[in-house]
């Protein structure tokens, strides 16, 4: 009968040895030991995805919407013309606005000076001018020049400076980033020799400047960025034949537009354990 005795009093030495449940170390992390942080750093230029300009165009009129129909139809003819161009390789949004003019009179500013003013009066309205203003966003630089030259040779009173820029894109962003990890552990390493220390397991790594404990925050960016949110205009499409005839035309007024490095940032923080 003492056989049984012994076997359950094993049974209760065994249950009394199992290992307690892990436990949350709740101390924190440089506290546990020896730590490196370091802060990686990537800037990296790429060719530019994007170019933009704008053009305007203008037609005055007695009536409001004489002024408005000729507008649009050259709007409309340089904006068929571009996208002949560019192999449709644009974003256009275009925006409409009328204003009134007066006749203009004579106001004596001084003895022997004169300064011409409008005089704001229904009795002397003369006309009202439509204005057209045509944002242009290439997505292929490559045909920002000829898509320029197609909106210059449809004639507008006046055009902006091309402008490129890097539109953000998930494989950009993280061959950044990646530049930027691997940068954290290069420094972590360097801070590690300097101290005579061995650098040991990644113990945090956090996208943003850090400090990598605080509160987390992307930085990986661009320079500039910018988007046209102006509702497309609704008006009759210019007839094709007019609209070819002017993009043809672009290569005679396209004018040089190198492409212009655009600069990509990216940090990380990192933490590792040192021995």
């Amino acid at each position: 009968m003492r056989i049984p005795a012994l076997a359950a009093t094993a049974a209760m030495l065994m249950v009394g040895c199992s290992p307690a449940p892990d436990s949350v170390d709740e101390r924190p992390i440089w506290a546990r030991g020896a730590i490196v942080e370091a802060q990686g750093r990537a800037y990296v230029e790429m060719p530019p995805n994007r170019a933009r300009f704008t053009v305007t165009f203008e037609s005055k009129d007695e009536r409001s919407e004489d002024a408005s129909a000729t507008v649009v139809e050259q709007a409309n003819t340089a904006t068929e013309a571009i996208r002949m161009a560019s192999d449709e390789q644009v974003r256009i949004t275009s925006d409409l606005s009328v204003r009134p003019y007066y006749r203009q009179v004579k106001r004596r500013t001084g003895e022997h000076s004169e300064q011409l003013v409008e005089n704001v009066h229904p009795d002397a309205l003369l006309g009202y001018v439509a204005t057209v203003t045509v944002n242009v966003t290439v997505l292929d630089p490559e045909f920002a020049a000829v898509a320029r030259g197609a909106a210059l040779a449809a004639g507008p009173v006046n055009s902006s400076a091309m402008g490129f820029y890097l539109e953000p894109t998930t494989e950009n962003q993280r061959a950044v980033y990646e530049q930027a990890v691997q940068d954290a552990a290069q420094r972590a390493q360097l801070i590690a020799d300097a101290s005579g220390a061995t650098l040991g397991n990644l113990l945090v790594l956090q996208e943003g400047p850090g400090p990598c404990l605080g509160t987390p925050s992307s930085q990986t960016g661009y320079a500039q960025s910018a988007a046209f949110d102006s509702a497309r205009m609704n008006a009759v499409a210019a007839p094709e034949s007019r609209a070819r005839a002017t993009a043809e035309t672009a290569e005679q007024f396209a004018l040089a537009a190198d492409l212009q490095p655009q600069r990509v940032e990216a940090r990380a923080c990192a933490v590792y354990s040192v021995r």
